[in-house]
């Protein structure tokens, strides 16, 4: 029998909360320099026009960010067999995944350079703002590779016994593109191409480090021989990926759809304003990202230990360290509201971007109270091996209720509609976990 992993280790709730605490800022961070660095350089020294174009590129980011998950999947599979104690299992399957995702990357980066216009032209870039979005994607696409394998990194540093990992490589891409954020946009007045440009250096180191950190045999995950079938596991990651995968489609999706809605009921200056509300309303999402992520590992291995009791007490800390986690997000949201809209505003930016973003800002906290126990039951059920549960609720988050909410309340309601689509979809959405959290209380959750 092997020796224990970090990962299966008898945790109290203090100690959980300082494992999980690195997962948690890393994810806070990461969403940090992708959207509020990128979208306050550009705000403030591009112009809206180029804070609009930003958010019509996002959309083909985020669908990246959800093709990683398809092969983060092996992070579950990777934890139970740890737990059974079939550590060089979980290596190979590790490596395999690793060589799928750099492979998959470089043939979605050819054929994105091919038809860059077409896909352009499809997410919406307009007369004005087509040009911003080309400057972009023109660097972007080069490192679509680099983001998919450094999710598979990140999502690896919690079963490879590091939790810490994650917040320092996040940190040192958070600091790579602000600095070079501002020397490219700021001093060498480089533009969408000089976000890109600062985009593509992070993530190049990024990925170095994760090179050198998985090539050390003392990592309790690392890389060996790869299966002699590698697409055997990719199966078993697709399978294990799908409900995070749906989720991350659906926010690039609704996304999407919502840059649309509001090109038809306010305009471009609708667009700028959802863009900042967005990706201040992503940032902390991100922090409930990063607790599941961080604990999903934890929950699996006990599974594949097949210790029920170990199972119920960990979820009953998480219960308690969500409720603790989404208190301090709705406090923080609602004392930093003005300081961020400061920070993304200039003083001559147009009245009616102010007032729409600060309308949004103050209505979009009432979601966060039920997203996070959304996320913790998708998770859960995911880590658990209820794939079938687990893809229902997101299914039903982030396909139904969002898209449905988004679709109509803008119709009936105008701008503050697209505001309420987020509480409304996450209360929707938090009936439907209810229902399957009751059912599910004796036969697998056991919480008491």
């Amino acid at each position: 029998m092997e020796r224990t992993n970090t990962i299966g280790k008898d945790y109290t709730t203090l100690e959980l909360i300082k494992f999980a605490a690195p997962p948690i800022f890393a994810q806070f961070s990461m969403s940090l320099l992708s959207t509020l660095d990128d979208g306050l350089f550009l705000s403030r020294f591009v112009g809206t026009n180029a804070l609009a174009a930003f958010s019509i590129a996002m959309p083909i980011f985020m669908m990246f960010m959800a093709i990683s998950e398809l092969f983060n999947g092996a992070s579950v599979l990777c934890s139970t067999k740890m737990g059974e104690g079939k550590g060089d299992e979980a290596n190979r399957d590790f490596t395999s995944i690793v060589i799928l995702a750099a492979a998959f990357g470089i043939i979605v980066t050819l054929i994105g350079w091919i038809f860059m216009d077409q896909v352009i032209t499809f997410l919406g870039g307009t007369e004005i703002l087509f040009p911003y979005v080309k400057d972009f994607m023109s660097i972007g696409v080069w490192y679509i590779p680099l983001i998919l394998v450094n999710h598979v990194f990140a999502r690896f540093y919690v079963p490879a016994g590091n939790s810490r990992m994650s917040l320092v490589t996040t940190l040192t891409s958070a600091f790579l593109n602000f600095f070079f954020d501002w020397l490219f946009i700021v001093n060498m007045r480089m533009g969408m191409t000089g976000s890109a440009s600062a985009n593509l250096i992070a993530n190049v180191v990024v990925f170095i480090i994760g090179m050198v950190f998985y090539s050390r045999k003392k990592s309790e995950i690392h890389f060996v021989k790869p299966e002699s079938n590698m697409f055997v596991t990719l199966w078993h990651s697709v399978k294990f990926g799908f409900p995070p995968f749906l989720t991350n489609v659906a926010v690039a999706v609704n996304s999407f759809i919502a840059n649309q809605v509001l090109l038809h009921v306010g305009g471009e200056e609708s667009i700028s304003a959802y863009t900042i509300i967005n990706n201040i309303q992503f940032m902390f999402m991100s922090g409930m990202w990063g607790l599941t992520g961080a604990v999903s590992p934890i929950v699996s291995y006990a599974y594949g230990e097949q210790n029920r009791a170990k199972i119920s007490k960990i979820i009953r800390q998480i219960i308690k360290i969500t409720t603790g986690l989404i208190a301090i997000i709705v406090l923080f949201y609602l004392l930093g509201k003005t300081p961020l809209l400061k920070l993304y505003l200039k003083s001559d930016a147009s009245e009616a971007v102010r007032q729409m973003a600060d309308h949004g800002l103050t209505i979009a906290p009432m979601g966060f109270l039920f997203f996070g126990y959304n996320v913790l039951a998708i998770d859960t059920f995911l880590a658990l091996h209820e794939k079938k549960k687990s893809t229902i609720l997101s299914i039903l988050e982030n396909v139904i209720c969002a898209n449905l909410t988004m679709l109509t309340l803008p119709y009936l309601f105008g701008i503050p509609g697209v505001w309420f689509a987020f509480p409304v979809g996450e209360i929707l959405t938090f009936a439907g976990t209810m229902y399957f959290v009751i059912r599910s209380r004796k036969k697998t959750l056991a919480v008491a």
